[in-house]
């Protein structure tokens, strides 16, 4: 009875690693890596991060109608290794089962010691109010700040879109809208909460401005235990939308001055259009947006540690050519050069012709790749959309949807030189002819990236993932199939 039970326990062992092999980096661009195919379910929103040891997290939202009910979006992660194998249950590990019926954005980080941080909309005591709750979660699956999270308000009051940051400091930080106001609250390593407000509903740093509508855009770790945090400010419904930020430090004072920096205020932001923003490893950040006033256009800022502006006021325009619009744009940043990256979607002045466009600046904002930018992908019928890159050797690996009709997308990329010139010519990421959206993507220290998307290939939506080596290849590299055949 003992050789049968070590018999199977052997067999089972090898169905594991069998498993985990094949459930690893795809190299073939039509069959991408899938982390949730749950039959009927909505998974939408998928966010990821690379860990210092090339591993990867990523958190999506799941409304999985197989589920216990009441029905909701649940808040779910996973995590990869370096070779893409899953390391928790395919489909991921449930942070907060819920009941909203439809999503906003929310907040992933990681921390020093590898936890996932989440930050997102908790419906799940007052279903007719949602909350902000924060969760740390372990790299074996585990809520290390129990199964609810930390709640973070308790209130009447109106929240969303939740950011969370780790800090230098060994804090976390979530900041979120509440009413008209961006809020910020620091917890440390145990979820206790360090900047006490006067009352019960004073979280901790309130900004706000009488008469004006404050909305979180985004928020990021900076130097000293500080972070940088944006907003979009308006008047209301149909004025114009200015995107400012700050830099709180460490104990919540605002680095930048009570004015704030105003990242734009030349015109107005299109509507909806909250913007992210990409720290530059030395205490400041590299923004990139778009207007709808006074036209259709793209800009970048790189705002310096002490709130100082490196290009000129309301930044730099992507391209200058009159003929076209431009929409979406996506920045990257090369600390070792001091120069940003962007990319976007371009069209034409009726916004019928789709293609892609990038642009070079150098430190203080001066185009690089001439006034017009660099064509990628030239006007044509095809939808271009979800332009992303990321800084990789000089230039940057530019990824898009290539969507020549409803439901028949593909993910295309392209790696370039710092010059613009090409080092990897236009090839498929994801070939399989499907409705995609919400793209994201990032980039690992060993230069390894890798994308997350939305993909209805199978009749729902699942969240799909697929790396890109810095040669342009998919799936493991051939250095590393080499050096797991050697040691085999």
């Amino acid at each position: 009875m003992k050789y049968f039970i070590r018999i199977f326990a052997v067999f089972a062992f090898g169905l594991t690693l069998a498993t985990s092999a094949w459930a690893q980096w795809s190299s073939d661009p039509s069959q991408n890596l899938d982390l949730s195919n749950i039959s009927g379910a909505d998974q939408v929103q998928p966010k990821l991060l690379p860990l210092p040891n090339n591993s990867w997290y990523v958190s999506w939202f799941n409304n999985n109608p197989n589920d216990p009910p009441p029905n909701g979006y649940d808040v779910y992660y996973q995590m990869l290794s370096p070779n893409g194998v899953e390391q928790f249950p395919h489909d991921g590990v449930q942070v907060a089962k819920l009941t909203l019926s439809s999503t906003e954005d929310y907040g992933l980080a990681i921390d020093a010691a590898g936890n996932a941080l989440l930050a997102f909309l908790d419906d799940r005591k007052d279903p007719n109010n949602p909350q902000v709750t924060a969760a740390k979660m372990s790299p074996t699956g585990q809520p290390l700040w129990g199964p609810s999270g930390v709640a973070l308000t308790w209130d009447p009051g109106f929240h969303a879109a939740p950011k969370i940051a780790a800090t230098s400091d060994g804090g976390i930080v979530v900041a979120w809208t509440k009413d008209s106001s961006v809020v910020l609250q620091k917890l440390d390593a145990n979820g206790h909460p360090l900047w006490i407000g006067a009352t019960a509903f004073d979280y901790g740093i309130t900004i706000s401005e009488s008469g004006f509508n404050y909305l979180l855009a985004d928020l990021h770790a900076s130097d000293n235990g500080s972070v940088i945090v944006s907003w979009v400010r308006n008047h209301g419904f149909g004025s114009n939308a200015y995107l400012y930020a700050n830099k709180v430090s460490s104990t919540g004072h605002l680095l930048w001055g009570s004015g704030h920096v105003k990242v734009f205020d030349g015109g107005s932001l299109q509507f909806g259009e909250f913007p992210y923003f990409v720290p530059d490893g030395a205490g400041g950040a590299v923004f990139s947006w778009y207007s709808n006033s006074p036209s259709l256009q793209v800009y970048a800022q790189h705002i310096l540690s002490n709130g100082t502006e490196a290009f000129g006021h309301n930044g730099s325009v992507g391209s200058t050519n009159s003929f076209n619009v431009r929409v979406s744009p996506s920045a990257s940043y090369n600390p070792a050069t001091q120069e940003t990256f962007l990319f976007w979607t371009e069209e034409d002045s009726n916004q019928f012709t789709n293609g892609v466009s990038g642009q070079k600046f150098n430190s203080a904002g001066a185009r690089q790749w001439t006034d017009s930018g660099l064509t990628i992908v030239p006007l044509g019928p095809d939808s271009q959309i979800f332009v992303e890159n990321v800084q990789i050797g000089t230039g940057a690996l530019v990824f898009w949807f290539d969507q020549p009709g409803f439901g028949s997308g593909t993910i295309q990329a392209i790696k370039l030189a710092g010059d613009g010139s090409t080092v990897c010519a236009q090839f498929p990421v994801s070939s399989a002819s499907s409705d995609k959206s919400r793209l994201a993507a990032g980039i690992a220290s060993s230069g390894l990236s890798a994308l997350t998307w939305e993909d209805d290939r199978n009749g729902e939506n699942d969240i799909y993932i697929q790396n890109v080596n810095p040669d342009c290849s998919l799936g493991i590299e051939t250095r590393l199939r080499r050096r797991v055949a050697a040691s085999n």
